[in-house]
């Protein structure tokens, strides 16, 4: 039987059907403001927490003061007794120097197969994919995801890529069509003040899912998904 990870968003794993598969890689995207990274982080910490997994944080561009600032936000002060790795690869790319003979991918990959014989983890959060196609300076942009998204999925582990999309709803994203899965979290209108975040399974490949939106709230240290009003 596939092992499957849960969300710890209280409502949205029955949704899922109990979570997500193991090996699967899913892109968690959105808007700015959605809180992307915060669900990416809390998925990660709750199953380390609860579930006995090992994690990696891989941080493209903030650095881990300020990541570790933003979790303070959600209540999670134990990481330091957690089987929890944050990798500043922000840090990292300042100090190695990154020539066209040593591109900063393949810094990032030596330090994740590094840490997968060491740690043996099964949890990875990349933060995040515009960072990657970015400073990779891609020129063809879907057989270059192609052949990442497969490099991760032979490590082994179950993934989440940290996506940025633009508002428009016409926008097309090869990553896409190349994850196992998709969490999307945004952000929508409710009146003439107010705005409510969402969150949605849009597809989870093995998975009988439900495809509809519902309210993302965090409150009383959790993550909670209720009906979309």
């Amino acid at each position: 039987m596939v092992r499957k990870y849960k969300t710890y968003i209280r409502g949205f794993d029955e949704e899922l059907g109990g979570g997500i598969p193991e090996g699967h890689l899913i892109l968690v995207s959105g808007t700015p403001g959605t809180m992307k990274s915060s669900v990416a982080y809390n998925i990660l910490y709750n199953n380390i927490k609860h579930e006995g997994s090992v994690g990696i944080y891989v941080s493209l561009e903030q650095s881990r003061e300020n990541l570790l600032f933003q979790i303070e936000s959600l209540g999670q002060h134990d990481i330091e007794d957690l089987k929890l790795t944050i990798l500043d690869m922000a840090k990292i790319r300042k100090e190695v120097d990154m020539t066209k003979e040593r591109p900063w991918l393949d810094v990032l990959k030596k330090h994740l197969i590094y840490l997968k014989d060491s740690l043996n983890f099964d949890m990875l959060v990349i933060d995040s994919l515009p960072v990657v196609e970015m400073i990779s300076k891609i020129e063809d942009e879907r057989a270059y995801l192609f052949y990442f998204f497969e490099w991760l999925r032979d490590l082994k582990v179950t993934t989440f890529i940290i996506a940025e999309i633009s508002p428009d709803p016409t926008m097309v994203y090869p990553e896409e069509f190349l994850a196992d899965g998709i969490i999307l979290l945004t952000m929508e209108r409710v009146n003439e003040v107010d705005v409510s975040r969402r969150i949605r399974c849009v597809k989870m490949r093995g998975v009988n899912h439900n495809t509809g939106y519902f309210t993302l709230e965090f409150k009383d240290a959790e993550f909670q998904a209720g009906q979309a009003i």
